[in-house]
């Protein structure tokens, strides 16, 4: 009897036929034969993803619930810092940075527009940053990589 293991470490796409094309700053990847998981359309762009996504970083974990808000947190990722930004402050709105072990590193409020988050002392790495407008109430959770 042979018997064989192997263990896959990093996502891969084995295909007949594959091109990237780079333009204006701009980079599209695509293969031959990929699967179509989702489309998504806002009736001007239209995003098909299937299992070629080069260079993907998720910053948004949840939708935004509420409507007339305009919330930003960038540079995404960071080597020191991230801003949040936003149109409008709540009383007691707040931030969450927590770790991918759930472990709170820091909570404070939001008094500003624009609000600095220092990741400076925190290892390379990926965190999750949660902003809520009162207590117990999550407007957002946003991932961090921290380079």
């Amino acid at each position: 009897m042979l018997l064989i293991g192997f263990s896959l470490k990093a996502q891969e796409v084995i295909s007949p036929g594959s091109k990237t094309q780079t333009t204006a700053g701009h980079e599209l990847s695509w293969t031959v034969g990929e699967a179509v998981t989702t489309t998504i359309s806002d009736g001007t762009n239209t995003l098909t993803q299937g299992f070629h996504q080069s260079k993907l970083i998720v910053t948004a974990i949840d939708e935004l619930l509420v409507s007339d808000l305009e919330l930003k947190v960038y540079p995404n990722p960071t080597s020191e810092f991230v801003i949040i930004s936003s149109n409008k402050l709540y009383d007691k709105s707040s931030y969450s940075l927590f770790n991918l072990s759930g472990k709170l590193l820091e909570n404070k409020i939001i008094s500003a527009s624009e609000t600095r988050v220092n990741l400076k002392n925190y290892a390379s790495g990926t965190y999750l940053l949660k902003l809520q407008y009162k207590p117990n109430q999550s407007l957002q959770t946003f991932k961090i990589v921290k380079k």
